[in-house]
């Protein structure tokens, strides 16, 4: 099919306002594989925004010549309520404001919701079993809530990626190198995405936690043992969360390159027809996610950074220093907060007037860190 553009109404918060979704779609509806991609479900995280609109006429010329062999489903804007929120000129975005939370936490677990539409279990057969799945994921996104507007904003965006062969949930950190995360059974589709986007970091997670939207997504798929026929199903949706560099990596050469290098991923995967072309680098090697050490600060204070993101640190390293502003004596009222763990200084917070407990940074390790809390993400 050419490309086409849907616009998608979601239930008004108040009279006279209306918000929408823009969804593009090519490729034939319905064919293989499918991929999901949507930017800014974190509304203040916005070089997603521009990867994607740069994604889209390649996408659409690619179209054209008949090159999309799967269907490809492009949101270039994820979130319009969290994109409408202001706050003193700032424009938080990350947290909504009716009270539901973290807008990339608490998605659904379909698992229950999918195994009740499954009274005879899965078949046997792999492909069948994986058709079947789809199916009754497809239905239990449909038996989702959807009285508010978060609920039917959840159970739109759900209803477009659930059945996607690959989910990609584009964010980005505060201050960071670009990298991405995903379940470690999906390694080597990862690998072809960082050497595709230029990608110097791979954190691979067995329970990640906190229900975000990738892993509703692709975690559904090994929830499943419940089912009869579900134990040892592979994990048909590769889901990530791409992390495209810090807040303010923000141009058309960034988002050029980042949509070049998925069109490469994209011929890698057999969505696209034709070579997928040299990598941008060889991708290094993958790091665990309870390998990362997260940064926290214990007391409140003026951030005074002593390490850039990108340097490699050794274990008891100063990462910065948390100067007290209320110090008799301005020279020796600062709190070290060290490195617990040798590795990459991958991301680092913007914010530099902290408060006890805020996370300042993270640093990739090759050893596992007995304070990290699995299921915990990169909070705790």
């Amino acid at each position: 099919m050419a490309h086409t553009v849907e616009r998608i109404a979601l239930k008004s918060p108040s009279p006279g306002t209306e918000r929408f979704l823009t969804v593009h779609r090519f490729g034939t509806q319905g064919a293989r594989p499918k991929a999901y991609l949507q930017a800014a479900l974190h509304a203040d995280e916005w070089p997603g925004l521009m990867a994607l609109n740069h994604l889209i006429p390649l996408l659409s010329a690619a179209d054209k010549e008949g090159r999309i062999t799967g269907e490809i489903i492009v949101l270039p804007y994820a979130n319009p309520i969290g994109l409408s929120q202001r706050l003193g000129g700032s424009a938080p975005g990350r947290y909504a404001f009716d009270g539901t939370g973290n807008y990339n936490r608490g998605w659904p677990d379909l698992a229950p919701l999918a195994a009740a539409h499954l009274p005879d279990g899965l078949p046997n057969e792999e492909g069948a079993a994986i058709d079947s799945l789809r199916r009754a994921l497809r239905a239990a996104v449909a038996d989702l809530r959807q009285r508010t507007e978060s609920e039917h904003w959840r159970a739109t965006l759900l209803s477009l990626s659930i059945d996607a062969d690959f989910v990609i949930d584009i964010h980005c950190d505060q201050e960071s190198l670009a990298h991405l995360y995903c379940h470690q059974s999906h390694a080597a589709i990862a690998e072809g995405m960082a050497e595709s986007i230029d990608i110097p970091v791979v954190l691979l997670e067995e329970e990640a936690g906190g229900f975000s939207f990738d892993d509703c997504n692709a975690g559904v798929w090994r929830r499943m043992g419940g089912v009869p026929g579900g134990d040892g199903l592979s994990m048909a949706c590769f889901g990530c969360t791409l992390e495209l560099r810090g807040k303010d990596d923000i141009s058309d050469a960034l988002g050029a390159s980042d949509a070049a290098g998925l069109m490469r991923f994209f011929a890698l995967n057999g969505l696209i027809d034709g070579e997928p072309g040299a990598p941008k680098v060889s991708a290094a090697d993958p790091y665990k996610l309870e390998q990362v050490d997260v940064v926290e600060c214990p007391v409140a204070g003026l951030l005074a950074y002593q390490a850039d993101v990108g340097s490699m640190v050794e274990e008891g390293d100063v990462i910065a220093d948390v100067i007290d502003l209320g110090a008799e004596d301005p020279l020796t009222g600062r709190t070290p907060l060290v490195a617990r763990t040798s590795g990459l200084f991958f991301a680092r917070a913007d914010l530099r007037l902290v408060e006890p407990g805020d996370t300042i940074g993270k640093i990739a390790g090759r050893k596992p860190l007995a304070h990290r809390k699995v299921g915990a993400l990169l909070e705790a």
